[in-house]
């Protein structure tokens, strides 16, 4: 069979392309937690 791999066009991305949220979920929230970013958010929205 041939090997097609090496033909294709695939995207190179820093982050995982897989959906494991119930996984990752934890690990996102805490990150964010931890560089405030619902903080940032809400002073650059104040008007």
């Amino acid at each position: 069979m041939s090997d097609y791999k090496k033909t294709l066009n695939l995207p190179h991305t820093d982050f995982p392309m897989r959906g494991n949220l119930a996984k990752r979920e934890p690990e996102m929230l805490a990150a964010w937690n931890r560089i405030e970013l619902y903080k940032k958010i809400r002073e650059q929205s104040k008007g």
